[in-house]
């Protein structure tokens, strides 16, 4: 599958749905026949109850699992019909997960880490460290790239994901709940660098949050509740 250049929008959901085998042998429908379309470069926060379904939405979209119904698509390459192999290479190349924990090597430095996508991708080293180090500039850690993420701050980690998101280009960016191991001050500065480099990149981003100040820095808040998906709020702004 070929994942050129296509036109807006850049992510489609089209009727969504997502079940559970609960054990007492009843179904739990979680996903029920959600849709949605973001343009490049729109940013768009889920909120809702936990348990709501919010982070099953994101792993059905990034592929890490499978749908029961409906489809995904990102740039024309259609999610919920590739197979495994095609998925492993999607993700590598298309899309950036952040996640409420780091998830960082702890033994490695920040550069290393963030490098760490394009070397298994098989990215020349020179490469692969020459974008690690510029994103690490624009997140600002320039003068902490060579120390440990072990060694760093709650907040530089998350900096450091961040990064790491974003180092292979991607064309869609998932966070789940990327502010919620850290302070209310660290929270919104992370979370308003992540929205504004994913603009500057034109990646398309689906965020799940608690936050509510972390949402209303998106183009468009959207409700999950009982399965479904819709608008509130309305849009912060036009993307240009």
């Amino acid at each position: 599958m070929e994942f050129g250049i296509s036109n807006s929008p850049e992510l489609v959901i089209d009727g969504l749905r997502k079940s559970f085998r609960e054990p007492s042998g009843g179904v739990l429908e979680v996903l029920r026949g959600v849709s949605l379309s973001l343009k490049a470069g729109e940013t768009a926060a889920v909120v809702g109850a936990s348990g709501a379904g919010k982070t099953t939405l994101l792993h059905v979209v990034g592929g890490l699992e499978a749908a029961d119904g409906g489809g995904v698509q990102v740039g024309g390459f259609d999610v919920t019909r590739a197979t495994p192999a095609e998925l492993v290479r999607w993700r590598g190349g298309a899309v950036g997960f952040v996640f409420q924990s780091h998830h960082l090597l702890a033994d490695l430095s920040a550069e290393e880490n963030v490098a760490l996508p394009l070397l298994v991708a098989r990215t020349g080293r020179r490469e692969a460290f020459g974008r690690a180090r510029e994103l690490l500039e624009k997140v600002g850690l320039g003068p902490r790239l060579k120390h440990a993420a072990g060694e760093l701050s709650g907040g530089e980690q998350q900096r450091v994901a961040v990064a790491r998101a974003l180092v292979a280009r991607p064309r869609l960016v998932l966070a789940d709940e990327p502010t919620g191991n850290l302070d209310r001050r660290t929270g919104e500065e992370v979370g308003a660098l992540l929205l504004s480099l994913c603009r500057e990149a034109r990646a398309c981003v689906l965020l799940a949050t608690h936050n509510e100040a972390l949402a209303g820095l998106c183009d468009r808040r959207l409700m999950l509740r009982e399965g479904e998906l819709e608008e509130v709020g309305g849009q912060r702004s036009e993307v240009s």
